[in-house]
C-alpha cells in the first residue's frame, strides 16, 4: 500500500490567488470517489488541472484505473470506450458531447477538509492507461502501477532538484492527460512538496501572469509553447527553472530561453511506453543522465531498453540510443524518423531542425512519403511552413544551401499555422489534409 498524497505543509493546489490545502484537497476526493459507479475503470477527461487532480485521485480510492486518451476526438474516446464499456467520463468543460455517459467535476476545494489518516492505495493498482495513437491512429494502451508512478515521481523530484521545503508551483502549459503533463505536475505535487496551478496558461501573456502569480514557479512548458513565449517579447518573471519536453530542444533555443527568463532550463526524456527516465541542461550537455535507479542498456538488434523500479520488465525505447557510460546516453533520432531516399538517408528530426531555423520561419515541418505508394524507387517529402515574411523560393534557396538536392521538399507549402496538438504533435493524417486543403500531394 502507497500513500494517495504526501503529507507535506504546502498546499496542494493554486486556483487563481486561493491556495487549496491538501485536507481540502482529500476532501473533494472523497466526495467525488462516492460519486462514481461501480465500473474497471474511468475516462479522466478534465482540462482544468486541479480537476483533473480530483478526479485522478477518487478514480484510485474507488479502485478503479484512469483512463487518458491521446486526444478527447469522439473516434477515439469510442474506440476505448469498446474496451471498457462500463466506463464513465469524468469532465469539467462545456465541450463535452462525447457518446459515454459523464460526471462534470466542480471541485474548487471549498467543501471542507478531510479527517482521518491519508488514503492509502494498493501499489499494484493499475493507476493510468496512457494511450498513444501510434503511426496507425488506433489507441494503443500502456499501463502504468501505483508503485510505478510513486517512484518515477521519487526519481524526477530529487533529478530536478524539487524535493526541497518548501517547493515552488508547477505552471504547466501541457495537459495532464499527457504523460509528461501527468508527471512533471500532477505527480509531483501529490506526491511532493510543490503546487499545482489549476489553470493552464497557454497565450504568452497568460503564462507570463501565471509565473508572477505564482513565484516561486516551475514552468513546466514544450518546445512549441517555449519558442512562442520566446517570440512574444514580453518581458519575463524569473521562475526558479523550466522543464521542457514532448521533442528534442536545440542548443541554441535553450540558451535563448536561459538568457531570456533568467533561469536554468531542463529536458526531461520519455515516451509514453517508459515514462519519464533522463534529464539534461540543455545549454551545457548533449548526453542524457538518467533518473536515480535507471539503466538502459543496448539491445542485440540496435535497439536500446531501459529498466527501472518503475518498469516490471525492460521496456524497449523508440528513439535510436547511444550508451556512452552509465547513468549517461545520446538520443540519435527516432527509429521511425530515419528517411531513406535513392540510398541517401537522413534524420526527419534534422530536416526539421534546419527548415525551423532559416530566419523568417515561425513554424515548419517536413511530411514524409508513404514508402508503400513509391512503386518507382523514387519518394518525394513534402514541407508546411508558416513564415509570412519569406517566399517559397527563399526558403528553398536556403534548404539548398544545408541539404542534399534528394532532400529538398516538393512541394513546399506556406500557410498560416500549423494544427498543432495542445502538446505540440502533428499528427500525419492532419498533415496530409492540409497539404490536400491547399491542393498537394506528398
Amino acid at each position: 500500500m502507497r500513500p494517495l498524497i504526501a503529507e507535506a505543509p504546502e498546499p496542494l493546489a493554486r486556483i487563481g490567488d486561493r491556495r487549496v490545502s491538501r485536507a481540502a484537497f482529500l476532501a473533494d476526493v472523497q466526495a467525488l470517489a462516492a460519486q462514481l459507479p461501480p465500473a474497471r475503470a474511468a475516462f479522466n477527461l478534465c482540462q482544468d488541472r486541479y480537476h483533473f487532480a480530483v478526479a485522478f485521485a477518487a478514480i484510485l480510492l474507488r479502485g478503479q484505473t484512469n483512463l487518458l486518451p491521446p486526444n478527447r476526438g469522439r473516434t477515439t474516446l469510442a474506440e476505448i470506450a469498446g474496451q471498457y464499456p462500463d466506463a464513465i467520463a469524468l469532465v469539467d468543460g462545456p465541450d463535452a458531447e462525447i457518446a459515454i455517459p459523464v460526471l462534470r467535476v466542480a471541485a474548487r476545494g471549498e467543501a471542507g477538509e478531510a479527517v482521518g489518516p491519508v488514503p492509502a492505495i494498493p501499489g499494484e493498482q493499475t493507476a493510468v492507461l496512457a494511450f498513444s495513437s501510434g503511426s496507425t491512429g488506433t489507441p494503443t494502451a500502456h499501463a502504468r502501477s501505483w508503485t510505478a508512478l510513486h517512484a518515477v515521481t521519487a526519481q524526477a523530484l530529487e533529478a530536478l532538484d524539487l524535493a526541497g521545503n518548501p517547493g515552488p508551483t508547477l505552471v504547466g502549459t501541457v495537459p495532464p492527460q499527457h504523460m509528461y503533463g501527468l508527471e512533471s505536475t500532477v505527480l509531483c505535487a501529490l506526491l511532493g512538496h510543490t503546487t499545482l496551478l489549476a489553470g493552464r496558461p497557454f497565450y504568452p501573456e497568460d503564462v507570463r501572469t501565471a509565473l508572477a502569480d505564482s513565484a516561486p514557479a516551475v514552468l513546466v512548458t514544450t518546445p512549441f509553447h517555449l519558442k512562442a513565449c520566446l517570440r512574444a517579447g514580453l518581458e519575463w518573471p524569473s521562475p526558479t527553472r523550466i522543464l521542457c519536453a514532448t521533442a528534442p530542444l536545440s542548443p541554441d533555443t535553450a540558451a535563448q530561453a536561459e538568457r531570456v527568463f533568467g533561469c536554468p532550463l531542463d529536458e526531461i526524456y520519455g515516451c509514453t511506453e517508459a515514462g519519464a527516465i533522463a534529464t539534461r541542461r540543455t545549454t551545457r550537455e548533449s548526453a542524457w543522465t538518467t533518473y536515480p535507479g535507471v539503466e538502459i542498456h543496448p539491445g542485440d538488434t540496435g535497439r536500446a531498453w531501459v529498466q527501472g523500479p518503475q518498469h516490471p520488465v525492460p521496456v524497449p525505447l523508440p528513439d535510436h540510443i547511444e550508451v556512452q557510460d552509465t547513468g549517461l546516453f545520446r538520443m540519435e533520432g527516432r527509429l521511425a524518423d530515419q528517411l531513406n531516399i535513392a540510398g541517401k538517408r537522413a534524420s526527419l528530426a534534422d530536416l526539421n531542425r534546419r527548415l525551423n531555423a532559416i530566419p523568417g520561419v515561425l513554424d515548419g515541418v517536413f511530411i514524409p512519403p508513404d514508402p508503400e505508394s513509391d512503386t518507382h524507387g523514387v519518394t518525394r517529402l513534402a514541407a508546411l511552413v508558416v513564415a509570412p515574411e519569406c517566399s517559397e523560393a527563399e526558403i528553398q534557396a536556403a534548404l539548398a544551401d544545408c541539404l542534399d538536392p534528394l532532400f529538398l521538399p516538393r512541394p513546399l507549402v506556406r500557410v498560416d499555422h500549423l494544427p498543432r496538438s495542445a502538446t505540440g504533435k502533428l499528427p500525419r493524417q492532419v498533415l496530409l489534409d492540409l497539404l490536400a486543403h491547399h491542393g498537394q500531394c506528398a
